[in-house]
C-alpha cells in the first residue's frame, strides 16, 4: 500500500533502517528473515517497520516495530477494514445516497 511520504519525519529512512538493524532483520513477531522465504507462505520477505499507533509522526523506539509483510499486513487488518468502510460510506453519500449510521 503507497503511503504519504510527507506525514514521516524527514530521516524516517534512517530511523526505519535502525529498527530493522535492531531487529537482526528478522521479524519481530514471527522471525521471518528478510529477502529469504517466508516460513509460512513461501513468498521473499520484505522487513517493514510498523507504527503500532499507525501514527507516523510517532517514531518513538517503543511505538515502532519490524515486521514481515505479512505480520504487517495482519496488524493493520482493522485498520484497513475501517477506512475501506469509510470509502464507501463517504462515496454513497457522494452520489447522493442516504447513509445510515448503525
Amino acid at each position: 500500500m503507497p503511503f504519504d511520504r510527507s506525514l514521516y519525519p524527514p530521516d524516517w529512512e534512517q530511523i526505519s533502517l535502525a529498527v530493522k538493524d535492531a531487529a537482526g532483520w528478522r521479524c519481530e513477531n514471527c522471525g521471518a528473515e528478510h529477502d529469504r522465504p517466508h516460513p509460512v507462505t513461501g513468498s521473499r520477505v520484505i522487513l517493514t517497520t510498523a507504527h503500532l499507533d499507525h501514527n507516523p509522526a510517532n517514531c518513538a523506539r517503543e511505538n515502532l516495530r519490524a515486521w514481515c509483510q505479512r505480520c504487517h499486513l495482519d496488524y493493520d487488518r482493522p485498520l484497513h477494514i475501517r477506512h475501506a468502510a469509510e470509502t464507501r460510506r463517504r462515496r454513497m453519500v457522494e452520489r447522493g445516497q442516504l447513509a445510515f449510521d448503525f
